[in-house]
């Protein structure tokens, strides 16, 4: 299945990262940008499902691992969130080929960073408020780059900062003291490390961006144990993106303060 940015995506593209033509891309990174259009699989446009697809392209955070793509599915299809945040949208399905099937889209989709797939998925986007809140902490920037990279992210879905809410008595972001969310964010980061979930061992003592640990248990399934013994649930895994990898977890892990 190959996602085809049309010519006006691809001057979009060359336009916005300073290239005068493809000649000035270097072909490495023309060669990973290409094969994170393509799926090894024929997918039409009535079997696309919203959820993570994975591309042939592999980023700098692993050489074996190939990059999540993040489909949603509603009157249309959009790639990684559409072109805002580095994605793109089927303009065109199903266009039969021999080997395969084409759909066009209107955007070259770049490799996605931990920050791009959090925006792209709806159901993280309490995390992605709470990253960007105060942008003087410089975290979501962190977390765009390769500094401290790759990185392993335990991200929880917008239902468990529900239930964090509710269970620390916060009424919401802003009631958060800075300190507190900003090494609760961190607490959820492993820096240096692209950890994929058949690496996670029972047992196993993480330490945190926030120089706090947790335990893994895989009893029962994967869970995580926080500083302040309480048990998250890890619900989805393996989210690859050019940076690091993100887990899903169904609660806010939080630190001793």
């Amino acid at each position: 299945t190959v996602f085809a940015p049309t010519n006006t995506a691809f001057s979009a593209f060359l336009t916005a990262n300073g290239y005068a033509n493809l000649n000035d891309v270097p072909t490495a990174a023309l060669k990973e940008i290409l094969l994170n259009h393509v799926l090894m699989a024929k997918v039409k446009s009535g079997d696309i499902t919203t959820g993570y697809v994975k591309t042939l392209a592999k980023g700098n955070a692993s050489a074996s691992n190939t990059i999540s793509m993040y489909l949603e599915k509603g009157s249309g299809v959009d790639i990684n969130g559409g072109k805002t945040n580095g994605g793109a949208t089927v303009t065109t399905s199903d266009i039969e080929a021999s080997n395969g099937v084409i759909h066009v889209v209107d955007g070259v989709v770049g490799l996605p960073t931990i920050v791009n797939h959090a925006v792209a998925n709806k159901n993280f986007s309490t995390l992605v408020a709470a990253l960007t809140y105060n942008p003087a902490s410089g975290f979501a920037g962190i977390l765009s780059g390769t500094t401290n990279s790759p990185f392993t992210v335990f991200a929880p879905t917008n239902a468990a900062f529900t239930s964090f809410l509710s269970e620390t008595g916060y009424s919401g972001l802003s009631a958060i003291p800075v300190n507190v969310l900003q090494t609760t964010l961190k607490y959820h980061v492993v820096t240096g490390a692209n950890v994929e979930s058949k690496a996670l061992t029972n047992g196993q003592t993480v330490t945190t961006f926030a120089a706090q640990n947790f335990t893994v248990n895989l009893t029962g399934g994967p869970k995580i144990t926080d500083a302040s013994n309480r048990v998250s649930a890890i619900i989805a895994t393996d989210v690859q993106c050019s940076n690091g990898i993100i887990h899903a977890i169904d609660k806010v892990l939080l630190p001793k303060f």
